[in-house]
Parts: structure tokens; sequence; C-alpha cells
């Protein structure tokens, strides 16, 4: 007969068995991601989150540029206004070094809905042996004193992963969560949330010929 032992033995394994078949499915559930919408080259998708109910959106999409010239477009803050969506204003806050930044970000609302602002931290990288370049812009709330009729964002993430594909063409994919804040309904914000970075990477693609991007050189990216 099993013991006591054998008992607690048979227990582990399958509770180990268990938490196997869990991690599979959350693996699985991770990577469901929905394609959203497919256009000039832009495709976005979206998945529901673990940990929040706002959805989050990936996107893919090629551009002719160099990695310098993008990441002189994404460094001027100033100029976000000109490209990234319903953006009403945006403003270097803080230079940190050539390739770090905090910059402000105001966001247009339709109404009756406040508008929404954060505070971005701005960090570009290098891989030196694939010359993959790394973009994280993450909010940092309390940077800065909130605007009584504006409701700060208290979760935004994106990360933009960049790869050289010739000399002239990059291949971008793009990951983002975000809690916008204030209490707008998840549904809404999870039924439009796929518009705004078409717009963006489509404006993106025009922005980055502008004659004082062009020929970029930055000491901190291999071209």
């Amino acid at each position: 007969m099993c013991g006591d032992s054998c008992v607690s033995y048979v227990a582990m394994r399958i509770f180990l068995l268990f938490l196997l078949v869990m991690a599979g499915d959350r693996l699985i559930a991770q990577s469901d991601w929905s394609l959203k919408r497919d256009k000039d080259g832009i495709r976005v998708y979206s998945r529901s989150s673990d940990h929040s109910k706002f959805n989050e959106i990936r996107a893919e999409f090629s551009m002719h540029a160099s990695l310098s010239e993008l990441a002189a477009v994404m460094l001027d803050a100033e100029d976000h206004v000109q490209w990234q969506y319903s953006t009403k204003s945006s403003y270097l806050l803080q230079r940190v070094s050539e390739s770090e930044l905090y910059f402000y970000n105001e966001i247009n609302a339709p109404w009756p809905v406040a508008n929404r602002d954060l505070i971005v931290h701005l960090t570009i990288t290098q891989n030196p042996a694939t010359r993959v370049m790394t973009m994280a812009a993450v909010c940092t709330p309390g940077f800065s004193p909130v605007h009584p009729s504006i409701v700060r964002v208290p979760v935004s993430k994106a990360v933009w992963t960049v790869t050289p594909v010739t000399g002239d063409s990059l291949r971008v994919e793009y990951v983002m969560e975000i809690d916008p804040g204030g209490s707008v309904p998840a549904w809404l914000i999870n039924m439009f949330a796929t518009k705004g970075p078409y717009e963006s990477f489509r404006n993106l693609r025009q922005q980055v010929l502008l004659p004082k991007y062009q020929q970029a050189r930055l000491s901190f990216i291999t071209n």
C-alpha cells in the first residue's frame, strides 16, 4: 500500500502538472493577438490584458529611414504634435543625455471627456551586435504637478523594436499598454485604440522625411 509519503508525492506531481498546464494556457492567451487594422502596410493588433481592463496594442510596419533619422524624430519632443495622433501639445521637460529625456504630452479627447496628459520618460538604446534599436517610452505620473482640468494618465508603456533591413529601410514592431485614467469606459477606449497607432505611424513616415531629420547622425547609434 502507498503510505503518507507516497500520497504526498502523487499530490505534488498533480500540483506541478496543474501549474504547467496553467502556464501553457497563459502563454497561449498572451500570444493571441487579433488583427484589427491592415492598411498602407501598417498592421495593428490588440489583445486583452492579464492585468488591465484595457487592451494591449501591437503594430508592425516598415519605413524608409535610417536608425538615426527615426531616433532624431523621437527625440524632437516639441514636434511630436506634428505626427502623433490627437496630440494637442508636446514639449521637453528634461534632457538627461543624448539618448534619454523626459517630455510632456497633452492628448485631445472628444467632448465631454477631459483631455489627458502624461509625462514620458524616453530612452533609446542599441544592441551593438545586431544594430537593433529599442526605444522605450514609459510614463512617470509624479514627475510634475497635475493640471486641475486635465486627467493625468497613470499607466502608459510603449516599446519600439526597430530592426534595420537595408541601408534605408527599417522594420518596426511597437507594443503598448495604457490606462488612460478617469472614468472613461474600457469598452470605449478598446473600440478606438487601434486608430491612434495607425494614424501616428502613417504620419511618422512623412515626418521623418523633413530636411531637419535627413542625414541625421547620432553618436550613440550605428546606422
